[in-house]
């Protein structure tokens, strides 16, 4: 299951996220100014998060999420005066989305649950099914825990931010970027890995249901 996650469209999304910004910003650096040059290398990004959007189609709770966070950090890059306050945007965001994981856990709605929906969705499962089936336990606590996961991740990223900010600054942007590409590389995959646990269990326990439902 991995090697169908991790696929060509992991390496392609390494190079629009981290390879080309980086091109960017050492090429057009002393032409642009920072701030320009940081900005220019965010680019990329939002134009292929866009156009991944459209293509498939993801006009879901999933989709729209990665399309509002999109838009908010850039509407952020757009409005700061200097490199370094855009820098410190990331830093913003992650405490954003902190934050959002946490009510969405304390209201009851965990939103790796809207996740998994969507992605069944993908596979044929009507959303009508799995939002009932997925408040019920124990798939909810599996939704839970993933989605503490997903604060913790940003939460982790968010002091890794602060204190390469604090240690590098605008000068060692291609070091920031690296080592926080390279830290959320790390999370994804154990984020995935979390989630293809979860797929198993999912799968197990419906396999025991039908199992105790066929016994005579």
């Amino acid at each position: 299951m991995l090697k169908n996650i991790f696929n060509g469209r992991t390496l392609l999304d390494l190079i629009i996220y981290l390879v080309v910004p980086l091109l960017i910003w050492n090429t057009c650096r002393i032409m642009l100014g920072d701030y320009f040059a940081m900005l220019l290398s965010t680019v990329p990004g939002v134009i292929y998060t866009i156009f991944t959007f459209i293509r498939e189609k993801q006009y879901s709770a999933t989709g729209l999420f990665i399309l509002a966070t999109m838009v908010i950090g850039s509407t952020m890059d757009i409005y700061s005066k200097t490199a370094h306050q855009m820098l410190w945007n990331y830093v913003y965001l992650n405490i954003g989305l902190v934050t959002f994981w946490c009510l969405t856990m304390l209201a009851g709605k965990p939103m790796a649950m809207y996740f998994f929906i969507d992605y069944a969705f993908l596979h044929g499962v009507p959303k009508t099914r799995t939002k009932v089936l997925y408040h019920q336990m124990p798939y909810f606590r599996y939704f839970m825990l993933l989605t503490g996961f997903l604060a913790f991740r940003d939460l982790s990223d968010t002091f890794l931010r602060i204190f390469l900010i604090h240690h590098y600054d605008v000068e060692g942007f291609n070091k920031i970027k690296v080592i926080t590409q390279v830290w959320n590389t790390m999370t994804t995959v154990m984020f995935v890995y979390g989630i293809i646990l979860i797929i198993k269990k999912i799968q197990f326990h419906k396999n025991t249901s039908l199992q105790e439902v066929q016994q005579p």
